[in-house]
């Protein structure tokens, strides 16, 4: 085989060996990032269906710096795996129905007065408003190409 900018095999070992690494390291910041929303959102519905109304301008504000903190961070990786770049596009669309889902619950469904079914209620529409992310997160996490 010809050597290409004097590169050896051993040294082009190494530099497919070291991008690799690359791509595996940027592919668990974004699980990393999908489990970080995760938590994020499913506190800000919980506080936002749950909590008191003093609390739930300071939820959304937080929501909103951790979501911004968030894209900025994404918007400088470099590379990213075959995985991360699937699995993006479908649990982004995936979580916005079912924000979507969970706005037109508070807007409409959402009882006023306290009790078991408000608790319940609320839980429930907090977890399944953030399961894509919780999704994205472990499928990413669990990959047998990144461990």
């Amino acid at each position: 085989m010809h050597e290409h900018n004097g590169l050896s095999a051993e040294a082009a070992l190494r530099e497919v060996d070291r991008a690799q690494g690359t791509v595996r390291k940027s592919d668990r910041r974004g699980a990393y990032f999908f489990l970080g929303m995760w938590l994020a959102v499913t506190g800000y519905w919980l506080i936002r269906l749950l909590g008191p109304a003093t609390v739930m301008t300071y939820a959304t504000v937080a929501l909103g710096v951790t979501v911004v903190t968030g894209l900025l961070h994404a918007s400088r990786q470099r590379v990213y795996g075959r995985l991360h770049s699937r699995l993006s596009y479908t649990v982004t669309c995936a979580f916005m129905g079912t924000t979507v889902a969970g706005t037109l619950y508070v807007m409409f469904l959402h009882p006023q007065e306290p009790g078991a079914p408000r608790t319940v209620a609320g839980v429930l529409v907090a977890l399944i408003a953030s399961a894509p992310l919780l999704y994205g997160a472990v499928r990413m996490l669990r990959s047998p190409e990144h461990r």
